[in-house]
């Protein structure tokens, strides 16, 4: 789940995973970046997630702002729940948003993660950084961008959490 607290920019309809493939060719820092697709490759969460024998659904969308959605379903997440006295686990399909906002601020930033319940400082990772267990996503802020990175490939917060710093250095690298 993704709570954003920013401005509405309207809706764009998916674009083909040949056109984004296309994006990611190019390694060289952009001066202008449409989509979170274009600095996050599948092939590079392909690499970092160790998603070999899964197929990856790829979403380049906009809903508030531009969105990259990967999904696959490896087992990895579930959620346990129970029902007269009978324990329930059901499989999720693992996941990595990122969330891109140009021209973003501190205070743009502040106001985005005012939502986080415990959030945790990450240092060394743009202007400034930070992760929140309860939502299992990391924002921070870094060249007038702000970024969301959800990331809910494990069951375990510090996995989740540490991938997420991973996807959003990556990230840093190139813009």
């Amino acid at each position: 789940m993704m709570v954003l607290a920013c401005n509405n920019q309207g809706n764009k309809a998916d674009s083909s995973q040949d056109k984004i493939a296309a994006k990611n060719e190019n390694p060289i820092k952009r001066s202008v970046v449409d989509s979170p697709c274009e600095l996050v490759s599948l092939h590079e969460i392909k690499n970092m997630f160790v998603v070999e024998e899964y197929p990856i659904e790829l979403k380049d969308v906009v809903y508030t702002y531009p969105t990259c959605i990967y999904k696959w379903e490896d087992g990895k997440v579930t959620t346990s729940r129970s029902f007269g006295g009978q324990e329930f686990k059901t499989a999720k399909p693992s996941e990595v948003l990122i969330v891109m906002v140009k021209k973003a601020n501190e205070a743009m930033f502040k106001q985005s993660t005012s939502v986080y319940k415990q959030p945790q400082e990450i240092s060394n990772l743009g202007a400034v950084a930070v992760w929140d267990s309860r939502m299992s996503q990391l924002t921070f802020l870094s060249s007038n961008y702000m970024f969301h990175v959800h990331v809910k490939v494990s069951n375990e917060d510090h996995d989740n959490k540490q991938k997420a710093i991973a996807v959003a250095q990556l990230i840093i690298g190139k813009i």
